[in-house]
């Protein structure tokens, strides 16, 4: 087994450890983007740190999505200043991966809410909040 520790841009002081493949952690380097899994549906991009073949304790990894990147994007002396930035300014590596990265480097799951197009409920049940949520969705 080996695995990736990533940087994901997110106000959290650890990294997170992702299993791959041993051809994936051949062609990983630290810098490099990746696609993966976090949290119950949302998918994140996070940027590989440090390739290894340490399982983690405590919780049981999750493989990665997908490869972004044929080459790094950030080199190890920028990894360096990263880690020191983080440090002195008591701040998370990912934010400041956030602040360092463009957004557009940055992909995001985002939930998409849409009416069921079946719905046959009854509109005088609706709470307040309910029924705005109702009345957003028919019009858009």
């Amino acid at each position: 087994m080996y695995f990736i520790d990533v940087i994901l841009p997110l106000p959290l002081k650890q990294t997170f450890t992702y299993e791959v493949n041993q051809d994936e952690a051949r062609f990983l380097k630290p810098g490099m983007r990746v696609v993966v899994p976090f949290g119950k549906r949302k998918i994140q991009t996070g940027l590989v740190f440090r390739v290894h073949k340490d399982p983690p304790v405590g919780y049981q990894t999750k493989s990665i999505d997908h490869i972004l990147d044929h080459e790094p994007i950030i080199h190890i002396q920028q990894l360096e200043l990263w880690q020191w930035m983080a440090s002195y300014y008591m701040c998370s590596l990912g934010e400041v991966m956030r602040g360092a990265l463009p957004g557009s480097f940055l992909l995001e799951s985002e939930t998409v809410v849409h009416l069921d197009k079946d719905y046959q409920g009854d509109e005088a049940e609706l709470t307040d909040a309910e029924f705005q949520v109702l009345e957003a969705l028919e019009h858009q």
